[in-house]
């Protein structure tokens, strides 16, 4: 049965070759726009996990310290998922140095057990100002985490509607492949991969790509496979010859400024002639 299946797909991909990749681009990009509504609530589900243990650790007092072991335990993950949105640059109250991006959630929540435990000892701890600034910044951090987390899936439930979309993102995806392959490897950052996806360059080098596909499908539905591969290898071959003859005019035409300037750079300037003086 699956030696059948099998068959028939690539029967399917041989008679139909322009559909077949037609149908596996929109199938990319449309796991694409759902992986990433799909990333986007889960991530949400446990921000909103982590920011309720927050809070509960908050209005305990320092005193549930099984919420703050599990805060403990996931601030390094979330601090990583949140990104930008877990930093902050400013100069807390009860400090006298200024923070430059601290990590909110691993370095701030430390410093309210801190004041939970110098209050129940007896002392003053951060003060009023100090531990409301810190429930409010890592509180403030988690909502806007889930705010854009909240955009994100909703802007890819509207892309889910749009076939061209689908097509778009199929086509980055395809072309990203290459980079997400370096970073299998090793070879590449998986950071480094996903901000070179999201590259005005890149995103320019997909549109284009996205219209040559498109123009190629257009030409084979009207003209037919065979005179639309004529055509296409003859267009290839016009702009190959054109590419190198202006690559070439180009490289005479330095290779003539270079004689040039090294022809007035070491032939001898005449000498100036002295003036008659005047009596």
């Amino acid at each position: 049965m699956l030696a059948n299946a099998q068959a028939q797909i690539l029967l399917f991909f041989q008679t139909h070759g322009v559909l077949a990749v037609l149908v596996v681009i929109l199938a990319v990009g449309v796991w694409r726009i759902v992986l990433r509504m799909v990333t986007a609530r889960q991530r949400g589900r446990t921000a909103s996990a982590f920011r309720e243990r927050f809070q509960t650790f908050a209005n305990s007092m320092g005193q549930d310290d099984a919420a703050y072991e599990r805060l403990a335990f996931l601030a390094e993950r979330m601090g990583n998922t949140m990104g930008s949105y877990a930093q902050v640059d400013v100069k807390p109250p009860f400090g006298n140095l200024s923070a430059k991006n601290f990590v909110t959630v691993l370095q701030f929540i430390p410093e309210l057990r801190r004041h939970f435990a110098d209050l129940a000892q007896g002392g003053y701890g951060l003060g009023n100002d100090g531990a409301s600034w810190i429930y409010h910044t890592v509180d403030d951090a988690l909502i806007r985490f889930l705010g854009s987390l909240d955009e994100t899936a909703k802007a890819a439930a509207r892309r889910l509607l749009n076939p061209i979309a689908w097509f778009m993102e199929g086509v980055e995806r395809i072309l990203a492949l290459p980079f997400y392959i370096l970073s299998w490897f090793g070879l590449m950052q998986p950071a480094s991969a996903t901000r070179a996806e999201h590259h005005g360059f890149f995103r320019a080098l997909a549109s284009l790509a996205a219209i040559i596909v498109v123009a190629f499908i257009a030409s084979t539905v009207v003209f037919g496979e065979q005179q639309t591969n004529t055509i296409t290898r003859t267009a290839y071959r016009d702009v190959v010859n054109t590419t190198s003859r202006t690559i070439n005019r180009a490289f005479q035409s330095l290779i003539g400024l270079a004689g040039e300037f090294n022809r007035s750079t070491t032939q001898p300037q005449p000498q100036p002639q002295p003036q008659p003086q005047k009596k």
